[in-house]
């Protein structure tokens, strides 16, 4: 597209929100989209419906990521896509029972969050300024909050998240869903965590709670009667307030990487349309900096399968000095 001014990359676009992200950006003018999936052929079938560009990505592989990043930075090297100005980390599982990630992660935090993180630590020196970043969150992550979800473990570290025990001491679908809240915790602390290290730079960071979307494929690896139930009954909710159609929830997603009048607006927690506050557990700083620096360790230790184009991936975080900016 000629015309294109701006890429926008939407993680997990083949289906449900993303693909209604996507669907909503690939509508606004000066846009181009990069859908990713963890197929390319799937991927590809869907992008071609939008008009946007497919990119294989798999969350669950810090190979895969660091592929997609090289692929990404020599498209936008070559001119084959406009300037990068736009991230939506929305790609997210939830897992029932025991499973880990191709670098032995537990999946669901080893996908929620620290695949999206390795992402945007490989990402950040190619965006161009004015740029948005936001990361799907899910009120689930609120224990004061009722969404009948297991409070998650707000004070749990990286290490005990990435490799915890493969028996949780409860019921496996409990233990899935509290893992899933978990990790939606870790998203939001890492939007305030990306918030502070982006001021200076033009790049804004926010969380998204698209809030209960019945339809969506979270319930996969639940049992035949959770599924049926979230496929059939749930569905009929969307009359109620709370509750919204992906359609909906995409739109307001695309919003917060379009929208004028969020230009500057960081660090912020948003319902849908409006701005709103999260638990009191993700405004805990200093838990917040020691996931976010324990998360970079793990990311770190895993080989990156080749070498980055340009050199190594740019540093989001100092050890010595957690709330510095980021230094190109």
């Amino acid at each position: 597209m000629s015309d294109a001014t701006s890429t926008y990359v939407v993680t997990g676009g083949t289906s449900g929100l993303g693909l209604e992200c996507a669907r909503a950006l690939a509508a606004t003018p000066g846009a181009r989209v990069v859908v990713t999936g963890r197929t390319l052929e799937r991927t590809a079938e869907v992008a071609a419906g939008l008009g946007a560009h497919p990119m294989r990505l798999d969350l669950a592989s810090l190979a895969s990521v660091h592929r997609f990043a090289d692929e990404l930075a020599a498209e936008l090297a070559a001119g084959g896509l406009p300037p990068l100005r736009g991230l939506v980390c929305n790609a997210g599982l939830q897992v029932i029972g025991d499973s880990r990630t191709q670098d032995g992660f537990e999946t669901t935090f080893g996908v929620n969050h620290l695949g999206h993180l390795a992402l945007v630590k490989r990402l950040v020196d190619l965006f161009e300024a004015p740029a948005r970043i936001v990361l799907v969150a899910s009120g689930t992550h609120d224990p004061a909050r009722p969404t009948a979800t297991p409070s998650p473990l707000d004070d749990a570290g990286a290490d005990e998240l990435a490799f915890p025990p493969a028996d949780p001491g409860e019921p496996a679908v409990r233990a899935g869903l509290r893992r899933y809240a978990t990790s939606k915790l870790a998203n939001v602390r890492t939007t305030y965590a990306l918030s502070r290290r982006m001021a200076g730079r033009g790049i804004t960071v926010n969380a998204f709670d698209p809030g209960l979307m019945p339809g969506t494929g979270l319930a996969r690896d639940a049992g035949p009667v959770a599924r049926l139930l979230w496929r059939t009954v749930a569905r009929a909710l969307v009359v109620l307030p709370p509750v919204h159609t992906t359609r909906t929830s995409g739109a307001n997603l695309a919003r917060l990487l379009t929208a004028p009048e969020l230009a500057g607006v960081s660090g912020g927690y948003f319902v849908g349309r409006r701005p709103a506050g999260s638990s009191l557990a993700s405004y805990q700083v200093e838990a917040g900096e020691a996931l976010y620096r324990d998360s970079l360790r793990l990311i770190s230790a895993v080989p990156a399968g080749s070498a980055p184009s340009g050199g190594a991936a740019v540093p989001l975080d100092d050890p010595e000095r957690p709330d510095t900016s980021v230094r190109g």
